[in-house]
Parts: C-alpha cells; sequence; structure tokens
C-alpha cells in the first residue's frame, strides 16, 4: 500500500512542479484544485487501476458530501452517458467541474487547504497539529500519533491523498 501511494504522491507532485513552472512559480487555482481532485480520486482507487468502478464512485461522491443517492447518480449519468461501468479521471474532472459539485464536495478540501501553505497537496505535520488547536480540537497524543502514520515517507509532510484515504477508511467506504 505504501508503494501505491508513494507513486500517486510521486505523480501529484509532478502535476503541481507543472502547474508552478506554467505560472511562474505561483500555481493557479484551478491547477491546485485539480490537484486536490486527483488525490481524492487517487485515494479511492485502491487498487491503482486509474479508474474507480461507477460503486466506488457513488460512495467517493457521498462521502465528501455531495448530496443523496438520487444526486449522485443524475451526476454519474451525466459524466459516464455510456455506463461502461467506469468513471476515468477525466470524467472525474468533468463530474467536478459540473455547477455546485465543487462547493458540495469540498469540507475536506476547505480543512486541508488551510493547512497547505503553498498549496501543493501537502502540509507539514506541525502545520495540521497546528490547524486542528487553531479550530478548537484538543490535539493528544492520538491525535499525534494519527498524523504520524498519514507521513508514509516520512518526509515530516502529509500529502492530502493520504489525509482523504485516512478518513475513507476511517469512516468505513474503503476498507
Amino acid at each position: 500500500m505504501a508503494s501505491r501511494q508513494q507513486a500517486s504522491l510521486t505523480k501529484c507532485t509532478s502535476d503541481k512542479d507543472e502547474a508552478y513552472q506554467k505560472k511562474g512559480g505561483e500555481p493557479n487555482p484551478d491547477d491546485y484544485e485539480k490537484l486536490y481532485f486527483k488525490a481524492e480520486f487517487t485515494a479511492m482507487d485502491k487498487e491503482n487501476r486509474g479508474k474507480l468502478t461507477t460503486s466506488e464512485f457513488v460512495k467517493l461522491m457521498m462521502f465528501l458530501g455531495y448530496g443523496e443517492r438520487w444526486k449522485v447518480d443524475e451526476l454519474l449519468k451525466a459524466v459516464n452517458p455510456e455506463g461502461d461501468g467506469y468513471i476515468t479521471i477525466d470524467e472525474f474532472y468533468s463530474a467536478m467541474k459540473r455547477p455546485g459539485v465543487t462547493e458540495g464536495t469540498s469540507r475536506l478540501r476547505d480543512i486541508f487547504f488551510k493547512f497547505d501553505d503553498n498549496k501543493d497537496g501537502r502540509a507539514t505535520k506541525e502545520q495540521i497539529l497546528q490547524g486542528f488547536a487553531d479550530m478548537g480540537i484538543e490535539v493528544d497524543d492520538e491525535i499525534k500519533e494519527k498524523i504520524n502514520k498519514l507521513d508514509t515517507n516520512n518526509d515530516g509532510k502529509v500529502a492530502y491523498q493520504d489525509f482523504v484515504q485516512s478518513q475513507l477508511l476511517t469512516k468505513g467506504v474503503l476498507k
């Protein structure tokens, strides 16, 4: 699992590097938004296939807070009209760009965005712990240990993808 997470982190990092190069040092909000979307998609793609089953897509969108099942089903039909059973990353980007979807799924993104000061999809463990404290969450040893476990490559930073994946596991969406 760690090697898959590392490979995904590398992919996300290269996307971020491209975004910075194109914009002269400062990423365009669309670039880091796309980086965050890719991290959400990759966190759910537990088999690293590069696509989600329609069931995984539905679970992810509901987990992200998009709405009731009927609403997610309508979105699924809109972005995957051929109904082939899979959602590609491009179809996921298309879904996220539909009116109201980004806003309706932004809960985790908004939280992590506060920690991610340079908008590269990663935050230091200290930024996350301080952010939790600033939100009024008591930062005890258990929380510190959970954050330490999210630093999968021991570089002192947590990738948004790992943050999302941990939440998916905690809530029982992923097993």
